[in-house]
C-alpha cells in the first residue's frame, strides 16, 4: 500500500542549540537567547527552506539538573518570551507557521487564549499552539 502525501517539516527553535555545550562552539552566538537578529535569520532560513512552522518553548521554571552542568550552560539563562519573539518574527516572515507553548499555571487560560488570538490577528493567521 502506497500513501500518498506531504511531509511536514518544524523546526524547534533553542537559542543556542540543543546542546548543553552548543554555546561554546567557535560559532555561536552565546547571546542567540536576547538576540533578535540571530532569530530572524534563523525563521528566515527555516522558511526559505520550506519549512511548515518554527516552535518556540515556553519556559518560566528552572529545570533541575545537576549544578556543575547547569553552570556551564547558556541556554536557560536568558531568552525571550515566545509570544512576544514570535509577534515581532512575523513581522520578518511571510508564510511559515509561529508556534509556541502557554503555561496556565502562571496565566490564566482565558489571558493565553487572548494573547494567541491577537497574535494570530497580527501574524495573518500563521499562530499555532502546543
Amino acid at each position: 500500500m502506497s500513501r500518498q502525501g506531504q511531509m511536514r517539516l518544524g523546526a524547534f527553535f533553542n537559542p543556542t542549540g540543543h546542546h548543553v555545550a552548543s554555546w561554546r562552539h567557535p560559532r555561536a552566538q552565546a547571546d542567540a537567547g536576547i538576540n533578535f537578529k540571530h532569530y530572524v535569520e534563523i525563521a528566515q532560513t527555516a522558511e526559505r527552506a520550506k519549512f511548515d512552522l518554527v516552535f518556540l518553548a515556553d519556559n518560566i521554571c528552572v529545570r533541575e539538573a545537576n549544578m556543575e552542568a547547569v553552570s556551564r550552560s547558556a541556554q536557560y539563562i536568558a531568552n525571550f518570551e515566545p509570544l512576544t519573539l514570535l509577534s515581532a518574527l512575523s513581522t520578518h516572515t511571510s508564510h511559515i507557521g509561529l508556534v509556541a507553548t502557554a503555561s496556565t499555571s502562571y496565566n490564566e487560560p482565558f489571558h493565553v487564549a487572548r494573547k494567541f488570538a491577537s497574535f494570530d490577528h497580527l501574524s495573518g493567521g500563521r499562530a499555532g499552539i502546543s
